[in-house]
């Protein structure tokens, strides 16, 4: 696949629904990522029920939600706070790891028609007569460029592109740090498996 109608840059849930909208549309599309899918993603691990009726018109809900467990709201807790808030009127959100789901839109999106290549990063944006008209990336040790008709940045906080680009920055201080944990047998939390 040479010259593309869309460079989608990064497979997580923005850049695969942004990959499957426009194979959708007929568009000519490549997705790339520099990880290899499936993935482990620090992240909440969860949808809440407005991101759920977005699958659910996409028609990619299903099996998100056979993999899920539902949730009825949330809780938030520190030191010396917590706050937790139900869904209204018997919405469900549902619990899933970010390793699940991307890649269950990363296949909805191939399925819609979008190349995927993993273990792509991307170096730099290609910019001709004030236009992103592509990407310098690199594979495997070798450098190669790839052009697009409209490239979009879905490639998360730390975006190569937003910041080659000056669209993006981010204060060196204060550092922060993010771990994560699963646990089993928690009081007062109810589990279930997500309803199609």
């Amino acid at each position: 696949m040479t010259h593309v109608d869309a460079l989608v840059v990064g497979a997580g849930p923005a850049g695969s629904i942004a990959a499957l909208v426009l194979a959708r549309a007929g568009a000519r599309v490549r997705l790339i990522d520099r990880a290899r899918f499936p993935r482990d993603k620090l992240c909440g691990d969860t949808l809440n029920p407005g991101s759920l009726s977005i699958l659910d018109r996409l028609g990619i809900s299903a099996p998100i939600r056979a993999r899920a467990a539902s949730v009825t709201g949330m809780m938030v807790t520190g030191p010396g706070a917590r706050v937790s808030a139900d869904y209204p009127h018997g919405l469900c959100g549902v619990s899933i790891t970010r390793r699940d789901l991307d890649l269950l839109l990363l296949n909805a999106a191939i399925d819609s028609g979008a190349h995927f290549e993993c273990g792509v990063s991307v170096r730099e944006p290609i910019v001709d007569s004030g236009r992103v008209k592509g990407v310098r990336v690199a594979s495997d040790g070798h450098a190669r460029d790839l052009r697009a008709t409209i490239v979009v940045a879905a490639d998360g906080r730390g975006s190569r592109l937003a910041s080659r680009l000056h669209l993006s920055s981010y204060a060196q201080r204060p550092r922060r740090w993010a771990f994560g944990a699963y646990f089993t047998g928690v009081a007062g939390v109810k589990i279930g498996r997500a309803h199609v």
